[in-house]
């Protein structure tokens, strides 16, 4: 799949033409990454956010002192994204993300991406709203599965 059909498909540039999604992202860097490869663990500093171009990423809490197994958040494929949660909020990760096989990425520091969006304050203003809709989508089913879990 061709880079500008990720960023087509990808939520976060919902609404947003290509020219000015590409112009945000083209101080990306294009990586890979292979399967079994860490890109982000949990606890651990990250500052950017990535656009998955190929491959698959899995999201998952690992075992530690007080999880006893691992548990599967989700699968990204491309046109996700992963890392926005440190990328923008300067804490350690939330959560291991994993390539799941080969995988191509578009890397770009979460400063670097607030600093184009700044440049363009119309595209600022969708991506934002696009990042929070997603943000409330992902809200919205933790809370639909902790309602499977918790009886009332």
């Amino acid at each position: 799949m061709s880079v500008d059909a990720v960023i087509a498909q990808c939520p976060v540039f919902d609404g947003v033409g290509l020219k000015r999604a590409r112009s945000i992202l083209a101080g990306a860097e294009r990586r890979t990454i292979g399967a079994g490869e860490i890109l982000i663990d949990e606890g651990v500093p990250n500052e950017y956010l990535h656009l998955l171009v190929s491959g698959r990423l899995r999201v998952m809490l690992p075992v530690n002192d007080m999880r006893f197994r691992p548990v599967h958040i989700a699968d990204l494929e491309p046109g996700a994204i992963a890392g926005e949660y440190s990328a923008f909020d300067k804490r350690n990760a939330s959560a291991r993300v994993t390539a799941v096989e080969r995988t191509e990425l578009l890397s770009m520091r979460g400063e670097d991406f607030t600093a184009a969006l700044e440049q363009d304050p119309e595209t600022a203003k969708q991506v934002y709203r696009n990042l929070l809709e997603l943000l409330i989508e992902r809200l919205r089913a933790k809370d639909a599965e902790v309602d499977l879990i918790v009886p009332i």
